[in-house]
């Protein structure tokens, strides 16, 4: 997710801006992962591949007392994440990993060339208590210029991200559609095919990001119905034995 250059990246752009104006899109994926860890009982999540760190402001400013550990190999990313939470929360990947947590992986692992590879890293860091939440961009069909831009190697499917889960060695228990009010969006970025445009998330007046929050809260309530949607989420663990 990040190389030895000096230059950002679009990603690492993206990133950067998402921590002053985080959108409903954000908060949504942020939700399930407040949900796992209400199930569990868990006290920590461990954000793998954390970007700028929205998921540990989000979580400082609304579920305060919750332990917050980050990986992030952008260094530029990197840099914000250590001042912002601390070097003693940062983790690496392939290090045992606090038990009982909740572990993040939002939107990681298409940027990654072997996804299995790093997901098998990170269930041999888990213990069986522990939950892993996973979001990805779904439907290769909606494949476009955005996602090159941000250094998406794929989109899923709910069949294939299941089966990258189940590669790596988790016990999935749930793959779900996000988003389908989303679709002719994407269908129209897609037909659009713009290298040009921009990968940076939109600004969203506060009012059209709180309807859109209404809107896909809603559709995530919903999301084991969807046949489609322009993401997915999954929660694997370990253990086998939920």
């Amino acid at each position: 997710m990040g190389t030895g250059s000096t230059e950002v990246t679009p990603l690492e752009r993206q990133q950067l801006l998402v921590v002053q104006r985080a959108t409903f899109w954000h908060r949504v994926r942020f939700g399930f992962v407040w949900r796992a860890m209400r199930r569990t009982g868990a006290s920590t999540v461990v954000d793998l591949g954390a970007g700028s760190g929205v998921l540990g402001q989000w979580l400082q400013t609304t579920r305060q007392g919750t332990g917050y550990r980050f990986a992030e190999s952008s260094p530029h990313l990197a840099v914000g994440l250590r001042e912002r939470f601390g070097s003693a929360n940062e983790v690496r990947i392939g290090d045992a990993l606090p038990p009982r947590s909740v572990v993040a992986m939002l939107d990681v692992i298409e940027h990654i060339d072997d996804d299995v590879a790093a997901l098998t890293a990170v269930a041999g860091s888990m213990d069986d208590a522990s939950l892993l939440v996973v979001t990805v961009p779904a439907l290769p069909s909606l494949f476009s210029s955005w996602d090159t831009a941000l250094g998406h190697h794929r989109r899923y499917t709910r069949r294939s991200l299941r089966t990258a889960l189940e590669s790596a060695g988790f016990h999935v228990e749930r793959v779900h559609y996000l988003f389908p009010e989303l679709l002719p969006i994407a269908l129209l970025r897609r037909v659009r095919r713009s290298e040009g445009s921009s990968a940076d998330f939109p600004s969203l007046p506060t009012w059209v990001d709180r309807v859109g929050g209404v809107v896909s809260g809603l559709s995530a309530v919903m999301s084991r119905v969807w046949p489609a949607g322009t993401s997915l989420v999954a929660v694997a663990s370990t253990g086998g034995r939920r």
